[in-house]
């Protein structure tokens, strides 16, 4: 079975979860036969130098890669919010370059499936035509991201703008929704959200799958050492530390003076413009993310504002670390709150939860080895990916 996949984004380094998602299952594809190529955009915001990906990674898979300026424009956004119903944030991703390069492809191959990561690449479902059948993996439902940002902003023009991209969005992915031939949502919840959108085709749930070989199982540590790992340049991420380090941060260090906290994403400098809240250790953009998570005990997910799965979760989990996570960023997982980790909304949880892991040692070991088991079960990449590759060869017959 020959598939292109066509993403947005270079999957190569695998730091966050969309680079994670997309990389995974392509390999995961390929080592169970498929032969797999991964057509790219490479963009300044995850720009990776094509020659310098790793041998085990393109001996796998074929990655070709197109140099796409998606940069914010001011004057083009504002054109396109007077004159276009198109979506801005789509329309930065249409390149004329990528365009040919997809054609190149086609022209070169027959390909059995064409896969597309993300609603934002259905622009380029012109030139495909009608040999391939055309799959849709939808990592989330984007504009439920941008309706509850909108919901959520206090000032009115931002809160005008951002309510006109979620209503632009639904209907980009309304009208994608009638012309793929299959729906590959990474979670049951958004597989109700696209049927509820009137989707009626083939549709497969995949959730995010994990190399579970990189994930040591790691709870040991019995001391809670807290951590938050994620990217601090996206808003979501953003607004759930704001919220944490006003409402929860200082409870916790009333309760547990002692307590340190260690965060590490991308652009953490711009996030931390001001003063850093006390005992808190900014290591800013890591290496080498299996050690961080190894150094730590508790990991945080105060997110309020998503959809899809949050991988970061799911690579805690693995190593047997205990979450303590909202309900929207433990949302699509299915893990049990008080058996495979926490639900935390409000700045009580918080100080009840850590009290319980405080008062009854092993619990963090107990729920982590849990944790461990429960990602074992359900997101082992190698059986995801074959699932997808049965239900992409029924589609073929």
């Amino acid at each position: 079975m020959k598939i292109l996949i066509l993403s947005t984004k270079m999957p190569w380094p695998p730091r966050d979860g969309g680079a994670i998602a997309t990389l995974n299952l392509a390999v995961g594809l390929a080592r169970n036969g498929a032969d797999v190529t991964l057509l790219t955009m490479n963009t300044g915001k995850h720009y990776f130098p094509p020659g310098q990906i790793p041998g085990h990674i393109t001996d796998l898979i074929h990655i070709r890669s197109v140099d796409v300026d998606t940069r914010i424009r001011p004057l083009r956004l504002l054109l396109n919010l007077l004159f276009s119903s198109y979506p801005y944030i789509a329309e930065r991703f249409i390149s004329k370059p990528f365009q040919m390069e997809l054609e190149k492809c086609l022209e070169k191959n027959s390909y059995d499936i064409i896969q597309i990561e993300g609603p934002y690449l259905g622009y380029y479902r012109h030139y495909i035509g009608k040999g391939p059948i055309l799959s849709l993996r939808a990592h989330n439902l984007e504009h439920r991201i941008w309706d509850l940002r909108a919901r959520k902003e206090k000032n009115p023009t931002r809160r005008f703008y951002l309510s006109s991209l979620s209503r632009r969005i639904y209907k980009l992915e309304k009208r994608l929704l009638r012309e793929i031939d299959l729906l590959v949502p990474i979670s049951e919840s958004d597989k109700e959200d696209f049927r509820q959108m009137g989707h009626e085709l083939p549709v497969m749930v995949c959730p995010a799958g994990m190399d579970l070989a990189k994930y040591p199982l790691s709870n040991a540590e019995e001391k809670i050492r807290l951590f938050y790992i994620g990217a601090l340049d996206w808003t979501p991420n953003q607004e759930g530390l704001d919220w944490f380090f006003e409402k929860v941060w200082p409870g916790i260090l009333s309760r547990w003076p002692e307590l340190v906290m260690h965060i590490a994403g991308r652009n953490a400098d711009q996030y931390f413009t001001d003063d850093i809240p006390p005992n808190v250790c900014s290591e800013g953009e890591i290496d080498d993310a299996i050690s961080f998570f190894r150094d730590h005990s508790v990991m945080i997910v105060p997110l309020f504002t998503g959809s899809g799965i949050r991988i970061k979760i799911l690579e805690a989990m693995a190593m047997g670390k205990v979450v303590i996570s909202s309900a929207t960023g433990a949302a699509g997982i299915g893990a049990n709150d008080g058996e495979h980790l926490f639900i935390a909304d409000t700045a009580e949880d918080y100080i009840r939860v850590l009290e319980t892991l405080s008062e009854q040692p092993g619990l963090m070991r107990e729920t982590g080895h849990q944790a461990h088991q429960f990602v074992t079960e359900k997101f082992d990449n190698l059986v995801l990916s074959k699932e997808l590759i049965s239900f992409y060869k029924a589609q073929l017959t």
